[in-house]
């Protein structure tokens, strides 16, 4: 099914678009890409607060902690950046990892925050020092997605999908893919884990309580990222078209097309009602849920 429901297309970007994220009060969304910039919009008017020079390379993460005062960026540069919220002024700036940072997740009290990289290692820093607690090593080779669910089970992807105590003890580990993990996301109350697989288009929901997976559909389309609605209920991804899938019965909900290149991540406002959409087309768009 195709519904049209756009709302809105941003178009400040100067080439694509890689990471954004809604501010836990669903008023921002900051947006990272290739143009080694951030933005910070106001929804659902999509008017933009203001454009940082951030990195030195690709902006591939970004991420608000959990009362929306911080938010952070993690780039090809190999540095990890804290923000402030209210003015967008630098907080932090950690430089400790030895390749491209790929992935972010805030613990569940937003005090530590966790990055993924090409280095193989998962940092965690202090929020908002950004100073380097510990460091993680899965031995998976490169860290490309990354999930932290609100009891503190750390989901890590690459060649295969980690899960991990918040030490960093191997719980459990599954390396059956083909092209690896491409994106990871915890449900907001962490019973269940919704893993992409990039290029071999399957999207796989596992149960975060008992470690298992609990389902997998197969797609037409790439599943490059994913996500969870607030009330945990739907699943929403992305590839050449943004899709909502119902988890349980497998079935698509909605489709939404209109992007002109591959889609590389999305997230939902948290009253539910918007879907915000990054491309590599240089676009953002704003789509009614």
């Amino acid at each position: 099914m195709n519904e049209t429901a756009l709302i809105k297309t941003l178009t400040a970007h100067a080439d694509g678009v890689l990471s954004l994220a809604f501010s836990p009060c669903g008023k921002f969304l900051a947006t990272g890409a290739e143009d080694n910039t951030i933005r910070l919009w106001s929804i659902p008017d999509g008017i933009e607060i203001q454009a940082i020079q951030a990195h030195e390379g690709d902006v591939r993460a970004v991420a608000f902690d959990p009362d929306g005062d911080v938010f952070a960026s993690a780039s090809w540069d190999k540095s990890v950046k804290i923000w402030r919220t209210s003015d967008c002024s630098t907080l932090a700036s950690a430089s400790k990892h030895a390749g491209p940072v790929n992935c972010l997740a805030f613990s569940p009290d937003g005090a530590l925050l966790y990055s993924g990289s090409d280095d193989g290692t998962i940092k965690v820093f202090s929020s908002p020092k950004g100073w380097l607690e510990k460091t993680l090593e899965p031995g998976i080779g490169d860290i490309k997605a990354l999930a932290v669910s609100p009891k503190g089970l750390i989901a890590a992807g690459g060649v295969e999908l980690q899960l991990l105590d918040p030490s960093g003890k191997l719980l459990k580990d599954n390396d059956s893919y083909t092209y690896g993990v491409k994106n990871l996301a915890f449900s907001p109350d962490g019973s269940r884990l919704a893993l992409g697989t990039g290029m071999e288009k399957r999207l796989e929901i596992w149960d975060a309580d008992k470690m298992e997976e609990a389902g997998s559909l197969k797609d037409s389309d790439w599943i490059n990222c994913v996500t969870f609605t607030p009330d945990g209920k739907q699943v929403i991804t992305g590839g050449m078209a943004v899709k909502v899938w119902d988890p349980v019965t497998g079935a698509c909900l909605k489709t939404f097309e209109g992007h002109t290149d591959e889609i590389h991540c999305v997230d939902v406002s948290p009253d539910g009602k918007f879907i915000a959409s990054a491309s590599n087309d240089k676009t953002i768009k704003i789509w009614s849920l």
